[in-house]
This record gives structure tokens, C-alpha cells and sequence, in this order.
């Protein structure tokens, strides 16, 4: 049980920092040598395999003016006592702006982790990050 409660408090400390966009403090959440592919859809967009690149491209991506990520369920099986696969869910909303007006941006994201417990400490140590739709709104 405290395992699967870190697990979940690692995947929800990822949520909460990436709504402060404080993509630096994913060096405290992921392994040095992640394996991370992101996909739209079917289609692959995006790949890093070390988590100064991973931290580089989301810095890419540029900052929301708001941002409201929510986990959903997370499902973890146990292979042993230092490794777990787990898959969880998570709605994050975005507020840009595109010319000149507020557009919220709503994605449906599925994260299929696989984690490592390295000196009672668990990480990701693999991620495959999809997002299965986006719908877009113009504010106001």
C-alpha cells in the first residue's frame, strides 16, 4: 500500500509542477536516462531519451497562461519490489493566447509509466505519454 501512495504522489507531483510550468523540477520525478515517447493520436510527436532533453522540448512547448492538469485512476502492477508498470489518466487543461484572445485547449492524456525503486526512492524510468483527443474553445 505505501508504495502504490508514493506512486501516486509521484505521478500527481508531476501534475502539480507542471501547473506552476516548472518543467526543471522533472529531474526529481523521472530517471536521468528516460525513455519518453509522446504521441497525438496515433502519431508519434515527440521523443527523449535523457531528461535534460525531455525538460528542453516541454520548455519548447512554451507556457500556458494557465494551466489545470487532474489525475484521474492510476492502475500499478507490481512486477517485484523495485519495479511497477502503471498506467494513469489525467485531463489538462490549457488558457493560450492566439490572436489576441484567450483559447482554452482541453487534452485527454493516458500515461503508461513504467517504474524503478532505486534506494527506497521510486522514479519513472519510462513513460509513453498519449494524448487520445484535444478540443479547443475561444474565452470570452
Amino acid at each position: 500500500m505505501q508504495d502504490r501512495m508514493e506512486l501516486k504522489a509521484l505521478v500527481d507531483f508531476y501534475a502539480t509542477e507542471s501547473d506552476k510550468n516548472n518543467q526543471d523540477c522533472y529531474v526529481e520525478i523521472f530517471r536521468p536516462d528516460i525513455k519518453l515517447d509522446v504521441y497525438f493520436g496515433d502519431k508519434l510527436g515527440m521523443q527523449a531519451r535523457d531528461v535534460q532533453d525531455m525538460i528542453r522540448q516541454y520548455k519548447a512547448f512554451g507556457a500556458a497562461k494557465v494551466s489545470f492538469h487532474m489525475n484521474g485512476q492510476q492502475n500499478v502492477d507490481f512486477v517485484d519490489e523495485t519495479h511497477a508498470n502503471g498506467t494513469c489518466y489525467a485531463l489538462a487543461t490549457l488558457v493560450t493566447e492566439q490572436d489576441g484572445k484567450d483559447v482554452l485547449t482541453t487534452h485527454a492524456v493516458r500515461y503508461y509509466d513504467k517504474y524503478v525503486k532505486i534506494e527506497g526512492r521510486w522514479w519513472i524510468a519510462e513513460r509513453e505519454q498519449h494524448f487520445e483527443w484535444s478540443t479547443n474553445q475561444t474565452l470570452g
